[in-house]
């Protein structure tokens, strides 16, 4: 939509706004932060709009604006904001969270990294406890730490605030010392038949925990299917499994089914 069309239909205004402000909130997961005129150009609008958008998010208590950009408040706060997280917590989705936790069995040991995606998986796990959990994810331990029945190995590092996680030297060669049955992740973006991220460190993390592991799930809805991504993380195919959701377009499940990715559709 464009923002001359916009102005002229008010109600669209609302929901294509509301729309984008959550997708920059996804962007500042991966990131940490933004610039104005970097997130103008990602969405095609201006950057008056862009400016409008952070102050709504800023009003919500979720952002802080920076001198030429934006920046998360706080992670954990965000992530519990009741309207932030009805808009991911959709139908589709939770297809997606519910078939991920079927392919769990007691005495696993997993890895779940630092996506918001698998967050949702979390209130699920104690149910099929015993499990051993490795993350570089503090908000995976903090969630986690109250179940019993659940062995948690956190691997530290630098600190990232604004992804409340570890990430670097100490935290890759922590995680070369271990083993995994599975690993269940996410990613920023998903353009033709690879998958990116936006941050070198996340990728480098990702890519540490995607070798100790057996198995290697990507949690993938219809909505991180779409152009850009800087980082190149893997190929589609390099993933044991990927699941997605129902909204997949046709011509992209072809596409990645051709190229030999084990793509399940979620909701079916």
């Amino acid at each position: 939509m464009t923002d001359d069309l916009a102005l002229h239909c008010p109600s669209l205004r609302r929901r294509d706004n509301a729309g984008r402000q959550h997708r920059i909130l996804d962007l500042l997961f991966e990131a940490g932060n933004a610039t104005i005129d970097d997130l103008a150009a990602h969405f095609g609008v201006s950057r008056m709009t862009i400016h409008r958008d952070a102050n709504a998010l800023v009003q919500q208590g979720l952002v802080e604006k920076l001198h030429g950009g934006i920046a998360l408040r706080d992670r954990n706060a965000t992530r519990k904001t009741v309207t932030y997280r009805k808009a991911r917590a959709t139908g589709s989705k939770q297809a997606i969270i519910t078939h991920a936790v079927s392919l769990i069995r007691p005495e696993q040991i997993l890895v779940l990294d630092d996506s918001t995606t698998v967050a949702e998986m979390l209130p699920l796990l104690p149910a099929l406890a015993p499990l051993t959990i490795i993350t570089n994810a503090m908000g995976v331990i903090t969630a986690l730490v109250p179940c019993s029945g659940l062995r948690l190995i956190c691997l530290g590092g630098d600190y990232n605030r604004p992804r409340d996680a570890f990430f670097g030297l100490v935290c890759e060669q922590a995680a070369r010392g271990l083993h995994a049955d599975m690993m269940f992740m996410s990613t920023s973006v998903i353009h033709g038949t690879t998958a990116f991220q936006n941050n070198p460190d996340v990728v480098k993390i990702k890519r540490t925990l995607m070798d100790i592991s057996d198995r290697t799930i990507l949690l993938a809805d219809s909505s991180k299917f779409h152009t850009g991504g800087l980082y190149r993380l893997a190929g589609m195919d390099t993933f044991d499994l990927v699941l997605t959701d129902t909204h997949l377009k046709r011509s992209i499940h072809d596409k990645l089914i051709a190229a030999g990715t084990a793509l399940e559709v979620c909701g079916e």
